[in-house]
């Protein structure tokens, strides 16, 4: 387990209207001596508990910088209080990637946006790498596999995804497809593996 990234938001479904509401359980001292190479925060933008969460992820990434962890910001755009421009066609999600770069990031997760050429204007918003959540349930996996393919193609970084590859009941298989599409390998070569 050496090495992994600890993440520190929390929340749960039973949560009722709050259940989007993260909350920090830990700190990056705590993460760093239990092993972690580096900790996650999340914020739900547009949710009523928005600011709590932005002012979470701040302080987080402020006590990762003065001891040199690096931080993975999973921003989401999806609160009920979400304002989206009919001229935004990453439906707020290169907002969030600039969220997570200003708030002190490393790296950002977020959403697909559906487009290469929507996620381009998401790699564009901030220098730092950008990686793909896992996608909506009941895609099939050769769907998730061409969304990375397409999401490398805009720039994005690779992928962060757990329920999609656990909840495979082949996570070793597509692990490895996933590796392959990032690694540039053809569709083809990356289906092999599952």
């Amino acid at each position: 387990w050496d090495g992994f990234i600890a993440h520190l938001s929390a929340s749960t479904v039973h949560g009722g209207p709050r259940s989007q509401f993260k909350v920090l359980v830990g700190s990056a001292h705590e993460a760093l001596d239990r092993g972690a190479g580096a900790v996650s925060g999340q914020v739900n933008l547009g949710d009523e508990h928005e600011p709590e969460m932005i002012a979470d992820l701040g302080r987080l990434t402020g006590e990762a910088w003065s001891i040199e962890l690096p931080v993975l910001g999973m921003v989401y755009p999806r609160g009920e209080h979400l304002r989206i421009t009919s001229d935004d066609p990453t439906k707020g999600v290169a907002h969030a990637v600039r969220i997570a770069y200003e708030l002190g990031c490393d790296v950002a997760k977020v959403p697909w946006t559906g487009s290469v050429d929507s996620f381009q204007m998401v790699t564009s918003a901030a220098p730092i790498p950008v990686l793909i959540a896992g996608g909506g349930a009941g895609t099939t996996m050769e769907d998730t596999l061409a969304m990375v393919r397409s999401s490398m193609e805009a720039g994005g970084a690779g992928v962060c995804m757990g329920r999609r590859i656990f909840g495979s009941g082949r996570p070793k298989n597509v692990t490895q497809a996933l590796r392959a599409i990032i690694d540039g390998s053809s569709m083809d070569e990356a289906l092999s593996f599952l």
